[in-house]
């Protein structure tokens, strides 16, 4: 499973579940500046898909509203606490968990808030849909 297999499935489901927006449709974005700098769409709910060399291995969801100095950043909030977290040794670095060191690109999608509740729908879409091996089966 590449980048283009994810981004093939996420339009299929937007076919399905975003035609009534009325809003422009999301798009996934690659967090070029890999741990040196804000994950892309940070201040929104939505989906965030890792990938190990060009393969996918997993794809979550973030859409909590948060609290105290990160309220309203779902996928940032999310994965600070499963995917990354602050490099003490290295200010304004982060470094992946243990348990996803091998991944070597992350992308995210970010919803508008009034939208954000279809991240866990396209979360588990994909997860069907694609098999990351990382993912429960659903």
């Amino acid at each position: 499973m590449t980048i283009q297999s994810l981004e093939k499935k996420t339009g299929e489901f937007f076919l399905r579940h975003w035609a009534n927006t009325g809003l422009s449709i999301p798009e996934w974005q690659c967090w070029d500046d890999f741990l040196h700098a804000p994950v892309p769409s940070y201040n929104l709910g939505g989906c965030y898909a890792l990938f190990q060399g060009s393969s996918l291995i997993y794809v979550g969801s973030g859409i909590s509203r948060g609290s105290g100095r990160y309220r309203d950043q779902g996928i940032s909030t999310r994965m600070m606490k499963h995917v990354y977290s602050t490099d003490r040794d290295k200010p304004g670095m982060y470094k992946l968990c243990d348990k996803w060191a091998a991944v070597t690109a992350i992308f995210t999608i970010g919803f508008p808030n009034e939208c954000a509740y279809l991240a866990v729908a396209l979360e588990t879409y994909l997860i069907r849909e694609l098999g990351p091996p990382r993912n429960r089966r659903l």
